[in-house]
């Protein structure tokens, strides 16, 4: 009986410390809320109450992978996450050319930073960098928000040039949760406001999954226009493959990507330019919420580019 009496005298000095120092807190501190709830249900139960464990004070994250223990021979960049299943490795952007299904469960949020060069076949050409700055949203009911913002730097001597060249937003719905459906088919659709320039739309069809343990896959289907006359309109037909294999789990991957575009330029010179790229891929993850991705790929065909290369640093919240 004495025991007990101390008991509720300790339980009661702890809500009461504790309810003031919760007061003083920022709103969402696990360890103030524990308290007061804890030292509440000694007084009621007359216990007291165990140390909180170190899942219970982390607050929930959606990039998180659901399997609590994985079995020997199984790789944790396989496991599901978030509500449609999907596993950890397509929210990371395996690809910088191909896209596969979301990357963004429902509620997360995540930021890519971009860097493109492009280095012309002619010498005499001006080489070009092009940054852009994206977050993504996880909208639920299989869709994902992105948001671009776009800068160019032009490389010509002493008339070089840096510029903001506009922003794009992004829209991606899946048809299926993962693996309901072959290739984990999601439509894709991005308009690309340009300053000074006749605005872009962009639909694309992007397919993608597992072949094996380890080897991953992407495809996509590409049609990009501008909104303008027929007679001053661009229009491309595309196509991207990429292949990857991982060597180290949830860490490092490498792999291969194959880009083939048809463009079409009515009233210039060169009305039509086919380009074909190829090149390797690899991604490291160095940290569970960070990625960066290199690609570069050479082109293969007197019309395509020398070099695009790209340099993708990704970050979850």
């Amino acid at each position: 009986m004495e025991l007990r009496k101390r008991v509720g005298w300790v339980a009661c000095s702890m809500v009461t410390c504790a309810t003031a120092a919760h007061a003083q807190a920022p709103a969402g501190w696990p360890e103030f809320r524990y308290a007061v709830s804890a030292a509440q249900d000694a007084v009621t139960k007359g216990r007291i109450p165990e140390p909180p464990r170190q899942e219970e004070l982390r607050r929930d994250d959606v990039f998180r992978v659901k399997t609590v223990e994985v079995t020997p021979g199984e790789l944790v960049e396989e496991q599901p996450v978030g509500e449609y299943d999907q596993p950890l490795w397509t929210t990371f952007r395996r690809f910088p050319s191909t896209r596969v299904y979301l990357q963004t469960p429902p509620g997360g949020v995540q930021f890519e930073q971009w860097f493109e060069l492009r280095k012309k076949k002619d010498r005499r050409g001006d080489d070009e960098t092009r940054l852009r700055q994206e977050l993504e949203f996880g909208l639920g009911n299989r869709m994902q928000l992105d948001l671009y913002l776009r800068e160019s730097h032009v490389r010509d001597g002493v008339d070089s040039t840096f510029e903001m060249t506009g922003y794009s937003a992004e829209l991606r719905y899946a048809l299926a949760d993962w693996d309901e459906i072959w290739g984990n088919p999601t439509l894709y659709f991005e308009w690309i406001f340009n300053d000074g320039d006749a605005d872009k739309i962009e639909p694309k069809l992007l397919l993608g999954g597992e072949l094996a343990r380890g080897w991953h896959w992407g495809v996509n289907f590409i049609h990009e226009r501008t909104l303008a006359g027929r007679d001053s309109r661009t229009e491309e037909e595309a196509v991207t493959a990429s292949i990857s294999r991982t060597v180290i789990d949830n860490k490092f991957s490498v792999g291969a990507t194959s880009a083939f575009s048809y463009e079409s330029e009515p009233g210039t010179p060169r009305e039509r330019t086919r380009e074909w790229l190829l090149g390797p891929s690899f991604q490291l993850i160095p940290h569970p919420r960070a990625a960066i991705n290199l690609e570069p790929l050479w082109g293969l065909t007197a019309e395509s580019k020398r070099l695009k290369l790209f340099v993708v640093f990704s970050w979850h919240f």
